[in-house]
């Protein structure tokens, strides 16, 4: 297979040293032998082009990559078996290079099936020794100064000093010695999601730590802390298991923060196409009117408490002396702020503002929220900055280390909060110059305790700039992957959402599965289409007709409203048949639908787009897919609306390069649903007749897996 860029333009080949090569493959008739699998055509493809792509990666003195090399994208169709090929192309070559591996996931599921079952099953049967380790971020470690405080302030040893006015509650006081005894035995390991049962946020809150709230090298509990301990292992490991989220956070923090740095590791990016999408959920920011003026009452109050309790040293005076007049302004900034934007949204729940443009008479008020913003943050960080050099093991500092170490996490949570509203004024504020991306700038009602409050958000429109300057040109290799990267059959949207380099590799290999003799694809043409009124009756009395209730069946919408009109009309009549999202939990339905069909009854699932990928319900489980419509994303989804307009201004077609595509990779998605293994067979039906009216039915026909057509 040659390799070619997003435009399907032939690059030059790489070259793979001979005893790279020899290497690799000698794994994989270990693993196959092993394991007793069926070498795959598409596997060895995958393989050989994800090793050649690594393999041909120079460096420098300092490890630093030094060639346009090392990256490439392999869309794998399901049953390729992608995640044991990327693992035995990329590990012995990072081995070699004295790189990290790291593999980060889109979902839990995923993660959990590398971690579980995949690097075990590697490690056991593969004579290349290695090592792995979880990564996951401080907020689901157990911080053991925070635990401790806890239980001082619930024995009444400790004064409390919480700010959010969220102290310790005496009905967690057994959980919480629990934790530590548990912890102290090293029955537990402080991971979160690894205690028993589950903790509550409002629980597990008093017990973790932000990089603002922990003192590093300098807590006392240092030597025991969970969160470094894990970060110690990830040190010893040659591959680290992560996810989107924490990859991004990390680069955002400028890399090697938590996870390796960008240099020194080769990124396996599985689930790819969900890459862009968890990039502008990052950049995004964000405030509520009525939240900010009341975090500023707590702050006011805190920080005239610490002046009370401490007194203020000289270095200090002029900061902290003038900081709570800040706050007052600040409050009163944004009680003028209130009736503009409650004007601004009218009668409607969101308003999104055209081309990015903050209304001029919210702009002036954002921008005079900067000037009070600005020494209030500047003092906040000159006193953790100071709080933290007192929590030195020597003693030396301005504060004593009792108050240091009461002081020091709500202080630090303070400054985090403040850093954050800096940063979504200076961006609601901005006004972008011209040719530049524009950014999506919306207010919204949001639900705020028992009352609401109006949210004022900024989020790029793409992160293509982000992820080029922050990740490709940085790593030391990348390997983007998925059953679903392309988009009518075009790798184009994807190099353009994520802005993957003109010198990367895209492939892509064939799922080895006869579609065509194990499972048929029928777009049923009802009386109506999804604009009319009439659709849902036809959808209905379709159902009624054409679903046996007998066999495993997943019925898939666009909307939840449509989920829910659907369930009242056959709740009744189904009961004993039917689980529906957002009425359970989605791991309590996959279980029940397979307890029903073990069960020899026959099971439907009433799902939404979370049910549309990474469900996995092979044989009998699921013989039917029912597609109501044509997944388009929701038209007024602000960043979606704004990256319209912008194409618009270039004479782009938003519908064509944005919309379809879009759906296209849903659409691909759902149909996948049916067909998980060799022996699988079953239908999809498509009752949505555009895809055979319109003229952009046939594109997303022929990018679905090769089922055939009745």
């Amino acid at each position: 297979m040659s390799v070619v860029d997003a435009a399907g333009k032939p690059l030059s080949n790489s070259v793979l040293s001979k005893e790279s090569k020899e290497r690799i493959q000698a794994l994989y008739r270990e693993l196959i032998k092993a394991l007793d699998l069926k070498p795959r055509y598409g596997q060895r493809m995958m393989i050989a082009e994800i090793a050649k792509a690594l393999g041909s990666v120079s460096a420098d003195e300092k490890g630093e990559r030094t060639n346009d090399a090392g990256i490439v994208v392999v869309e794998a169709g399901t049953g390729t078996g992608k995640t044991l090929a990327y693992l035995l192309a990329s590990l012995p070559l990072a081995i070699e290079q004295e790189k990290k591996l790291l593999i980060s996931t889109a979902t839990v599921a995923l993660q959990e099936q590398i971690l579980d079952k995949d690097l075990p099953n590697l490690k056991k049967n593969i004579s290349l020794p290695f090592n792995f380790a979880l990564a996951k971020g401080r907020g689901r470690y157990l911080c053991l100064t925070k635990l401790d405080k806890s239980l001082q302030q619930l024995s009444g040893i400790l004064s409390t000093v919480d700010l959010f006015e969220q102290t310790p509650e005496e009905q967690d006081r057994e959980l919480y010695e629990n934790m530590l005894m548990k912890y102290a035995s090293g029955k537990w390991d402080g991971d979160r999601d690894r205690w028993p049962e589950e903790i509550e946020q409002s629980q597990w809150s008093h017990l973790t730590a932000t990089h603002r709230e922990c003192s590093n090298r300098r807590c006392p509990e240092f030597d025991n802390c969970a969160f470094f301990k894990a970060r110690q292992a990830m040190e010893d490991a040659d591959i680290i298991v992560a996810n989107h989220d924490l990859v991004l956070s990390d680069l955002s923090l400028g890399g090697g923060a938590v996870l390796p740095a960008p240099e020194k590791t080769i990124y396996v990016f599985d689930e790819g196409h969900h890459l862009a999408d968890k990039a502008l959920n990052h950049f995004r920011l964000e405030f509520g009117v009525r939240a900010q003026r009341q975090w500023l009452k707590q702050l006011e109050t805190g920080i005239e408490q610490f002046v009370a309790a401490t007194g203020l040293p000289p270095a200090l005076m002029h900061s902290l002396q003038e900081a709570p007049g800040h706050c007052r302004e600040l409050q009163s900034h944004f009680s003028l702020m209130w009736p503009l934007v409650f004007d601004l949204l009218g009668e409607g729940d969101r308003m999104r503002f055209e081309f990015g443009r903050t209304p001029e008479n919210l702009r002036d008020l954002l921008n005079n929220i900067k000037a009070p913003l600005q020494p209030l943050l500047q003092g906040l960080d000159k006193l953790v900055d100071m709080l933290q050099q007192s929590l030195d093991a020597k003693g030396e500092g301005e504060f004593s280390r009792d108050i240091a170490e009461s002081w020091q996490a709500p202080m630090g949570m303070m400054l985090a909060r403040a850093e954050t509203l800096w940063e979504a004024v200076t961006w609601l504020a901005a006004e972008e110059k011209e040719g530049e991306l524009p950014v999506a700038r919306w207010i919204a009602k949001t639900p705020f305790g028992e009352d609401w409050d109006i949210k004022l958000s900024a989020s790029p429109i793409a992160v293509a700039d982000q992820l080029r300057k922050n990740l490709w040109w940085r790593c030391h290799g990348a390997v983007v992957t998925s059953a679903t990267l392309t988009a009518l059959n075009s790798f184009s949207n994807l190099a353009w959402e994520t802005g993957l380099p003109d010198w990367a590799g895209f492939h892509r290999v064939a799922s080895p599965f006869d579609y065509p003799n194990r499972g048929t694809l029928e777009v049923v043409q009802l009386a109506s289409d999804p604009k009319s009124d009439q659709f849902q009756s036809d959808v209905e009395d379709w159902m009624r007709n054409n679903i046996d209730k007998t066999q495993g069946t997943l019925v898939l919408f666009s909307s939840r409203a449509q989920l829910e009109a659907t369930r009242d009309t056959f709740i009744r009549d189904w009961y004993e048949y039917l689980l529906c999202q957002n009425f359970m939990p989605k791991s309590e339905i996959v279980r029940k639908h397979k307890e029903r069909i073990d069960g020899s009854k026959g099971n439907v699932i009433f799902g939404l787009a979370s049910f549309a990928e990474g469900i996995d319900l092979p044989g009998e489980y699921l013989t039917h897919v029912v597609i109501v419509k044509i997944p388009f994303a929701v038209p007024d989804d602000p960043i979606q609306a704004a990256t319209s307009e912008w194409l618009e201004t270039r004479g782009r077609n938003p519908f064509m390069d944005l919309t379809l595509p879009a759906a296209s990779i849903r659409l691909v998605q759902a149909t996948g649903r049916l067909i998980r293994k060799e022996s699988d067979t079953g239908k999809v039906s498509i009752l949505d007749k555009r895809l055979l009216s319109s003229r952009y039915g046939k594109l997303l026909l022929d990018a679905l897996p090769p089922l055939r057509r009745i």
